[in-house]
């Protein structure tokens, strides 16, 4: 594994706090593990201690769990080592799945049509001589999970899963618990991207590597995070003008997972890792 890897896994973490769906309600998840309201807020200002340290325990509280998936699905992974090709074929098509989510594309009411479509330009580039039959094959398979997962209605799960909200209120060791149920059962929006890293991680060598990549994830995400927790004013305010962005984001957080997703299943990702692995030595 080289530092593109954990590059990814970091830049996934960071995609997934500036997401349409998580960053609007960071403020209400900082007011529930810190107890501050809305009003507090306004008359403090400045640095809030509390909200910092809520902030920490909660991410340290995700980023144990996360940690500990990376090193589990490593685990999964290398006993599962003599499948490896198909589990990255497979994988990467639900990567490609998960990025058409993120990006919206799936609610487009002409999807499948536009996916017959993507086929038969596949097709047309193949019997042109343009396209290898083992990019052809890979790329209509990536098609076909996605058909698969679409006309069953996974992605009418997902969308479900985004409109879930935290409510309530906690305070101080209590954050650790909400962060460590945040990681277990995502954050509307989290599931795909991390459902992604996680099964990059999978196909790492050892255990250490896996946990190293969610790590890295859990760090995009929560690193930000406390900035917002100990800023808690001015990031009301970021959040609010950021808000123009959000189709952006989706959009190219959606392009990166579906890249992702084509060079898993490719198996052009290994081979980028190790170029780059090479230079950095």
């Amino acid at each position: 594994m080289t530092e593109v890897s954990l590059f990814i896994a970091f830049s996934a973490g960071l995609i997934s706090f500036l997401s349409p769906c998580v960053l609007p309600i960071i403020p209400g998840y900082l007011s529930y593990i810190s107890g501050i309201g809305a009003q507090e807020v306004k008359e403090r200002g400045g640095f809030s201690k509390r909200a910092f340290i809520a902030s920490f325990l909660f991410v340290v509280g995700f980023s144990v769990v996360f940690t500990l998936m990376g090193a589990t699905a490593t685990g999964i992974g290398s006993l599962l080592r003599e499948y490896q090709d198909y589990i990255a074929k497979v994988g990467g098509g639900l990567v490609v799945f998960f990025g058409l989510h993120f990006a919206g594309v799936l609610l487009r009411p002409n999807f499948l049509k536009e996916l017959i479509g993507v086929a038969s330009l596949l097709l047309s580039l193949f019997f042109f001589n343009m396209l290898s039959q083992k990019v052809l094959f890979d790329l209509l398979g990536i098609l076909l999970v996605v058909s698969f997962l679409y006309l069953f209605g996974f992605h009418n799960v997902l969308y479900r899963q985004m409109r879930k909200e935290l409510r309530g209120s906690v305070s101080g060791f209590g954050a650790l618990i909400v962060g460590m149920l945040f990681a277990f059962g995502w954050s509307p929006c989290i599931g795909p991207v991390l459902g992604s890293i996680l099964l990059y991680a999978s196909q790492q060598d050892t255990a250490l590597q896996g946990a190293s990549l969610l790590l890295a994830y859990s760090m995009g995400l929560g690193i930000p995070f406390l900035i917002a927790g100990g800023l808690l004013s001015a990031f009301l305010g970021f959040v609010r003008s950021f808000g123009k962005f959000f189709g952006i984001v989706e959009v190219v957080g959606g392009v990166l997972l579906v890249l992702l997703g084509v060079l898993l299943t490719t198996g052009k990702l290994a081979e980028i890792s190790l170029l780059l692995g090479g230079w950095g030595s």
